[in-house]
């Protein structure tokens, strides 16, 4: 037990760290309704792997790349109606995912992979499995810091970096293929519903404790680590769904830091006016 529990560990840390870091660019490249598709999308393949009986990891990662890469591909080319594309393709993976679990929970055996898929496990994360996030996390940090100046320009205003020649719709679909294969890594961990509050909670919460871009950047990457962490162990000690009680996690320090934010900026105002007084 202690050896799953220290894979779901290191897991958890890697996972929140990768989503964290996604998650701040899925905001400042304005692609969160596409991401939220994308997740959805993830859940779907997940789902059909149960139903066909293969493994719902890879098979959520097929589903999760390609429509990171269809909805890439129409952002690029498609000015008008991104929303409603976006829109489609998660109403139609979430009538797949619930379709094909209604169908995989006639068969008594596929209960427990059922639940695993939707609230996550402990027992799901592999050593391979952790090796995969491993090698998306370090692929994405490479790219990162490879092409750091062309994604600073982007994050800085979108229309002046395609002015000077930058490449932005090549750095958005280099995103989203991200994100589709992170979120399936992630999936088994936190499940597939609550996979995308690590990308969106952290970045959240950062931008209501800092305003500098780079400063949020490391900040909801330690906040994504440290919600995946906490919730891990208080699952583990309460025995409850690790991926819920992760969701739940996040949104505690999300609404922690709306507060910090809210005590700050009234401090603020009542030393502005004692100087006036």
């Amino acid at each position: 037990m202690l050896g799953l529990f220290s894979l779901a560990f290191l897991a958890a840390i890697l996972a929140g760290c990768l989503c964290g870091a996604i998650g701040f660019h899925i905001q400042r490249f304005n692609v969160i309704t596409l991401s939220f598709s994308i997740a959805h999308a993830a859940l779907a393949g997940a789902s059909l792997g149960l139903l066909f009986n293969f493994d719902s990891t890879y098979s959520a990662m097929i589903a999760a790349f390609l429509s990171a890469l269809i909805l890439g591909l129409f952002f690029i080319r498609v000015e008008y109606e991104r929303e409603l594309i976006s829109m489609a393709v998660f109403s139609a993976s979430s009538a797949i995912a619930l379709l094909s679990i209604y169908m995989s929970t006639t068969r008594v055996l596929a209960t427990a992979s059922v639940a695993v898929v939707l609230w996550g496990s402990l027992l799901a994360v592999t050593l391979q499995k952790l090796i995969i996030l491993l090698v998306v996390t370090v692929l994405f940090l490479f790219h990162i810091f490879a092409f750091r100046m062309h994604i600073d320009a982007i994050l800085y205003d979108r229309k002046l970096a395609e002015a000077e020649g930058i490449d932005v719709q090549f750095h958005t679909l280099v995103l989203l293929l991200f994100t589709g294969v992170a979120i399936a890594s992630t999936l088994k961990l936190t499940g597939g519903f609550l996979v995308f509050t690590l990308l969106y909670n952290p970045m959240a919460s950062a931008s209501q404790l800092v305003k500098n871009a780079r400063n949020q950047l490391i900040l909801s990457s330690l906040l994504g680590s440290s919600s995946a962490v906490l919730g891990l162990v208080i699952s583990y000690i309460l025995n409850m769904p690790v991926g819920a009680t992760i969701a739940i996690t996040s949104s505690i320090i999300l609404l922690v830091s709306f507060m910090a934010r809210l005590v700050s900026e009234k401090f603020k105002v009542k030393e502005i006016s004692k100087i006036m007084l």
